[in-house]
Order: structure tokens, then sequence, then C-alpha cells
């Protein structure tokens, strides 16, 4: 199979893996007034991550599957970074 093919299923499937957990964990972690910005940042966040993750795989070279696999994994937990953050500022302020 064409490796540019290859790339196209990954980057199809990596996306909504990439989008929708952050997201689903804002949107049921978060207090009514607090929710908006903190979608609109997890959105930025999951964008940020996910180009710099794809260019830095096309940097490091596409031939070497196993290295992109791990960039591409290690990159799903950035996002994640602001929604723990949001959560822990819930629970604090209702505790």
């Amino acid at each position: 199979m064409d490796n540019t093919i290859v790339w196209i299923i990954i980057a199809g499937f990596y996306a909504p893996l990439h989008y929708m957990p952050p997201v689903l964990l804002v949107l049921f972690k978060t207090s009514e007034e607090n929710r908006k910005p903190e979608l609109k940042g997890a959105l930025v966040d999951c964008t940020i991550s996910m180009v710099l993750a794809f260019v830095l795989v096309y940097l490091v070279g596409l031939e070497n599957m196993l290295l992109a696999m791990m960039i591409l994994l290690a990159a799903l937990f950035l996002p994640y970074i602001r929604v723990i953050r949001a959560a822990l500022r819930v629970r604090k302020a209702a505790g």
C-alpha cells in the first residue's frame, strides 16, 4: 500500500481520537460558567498538539513507522493537561 494512503488513514482515525476525549471531559467535568472558555481552550490545545505532532513526524521521517506512532501516541496526552487543570479547579471550588 502506498505511504500516502496509509498516512491519510492514520490521520482520519487519529483526529477523532485526539479531539473527542478531551472535549467530552471538558463538557462533563467543568462548571457551566467555565465550560465555553475551557472548551475553546481544549480545542486549541488539541489542534496545536495534533499539528505539531504531524510536523514532527514529517521532519523525523515518515519511513520509521514505529517512531512516528510513538510521537503521535505521546501527542494524544498533551490536551489533557488543560482538562486536568480545569477539573481540579472545579473540585477545589466545590470542596
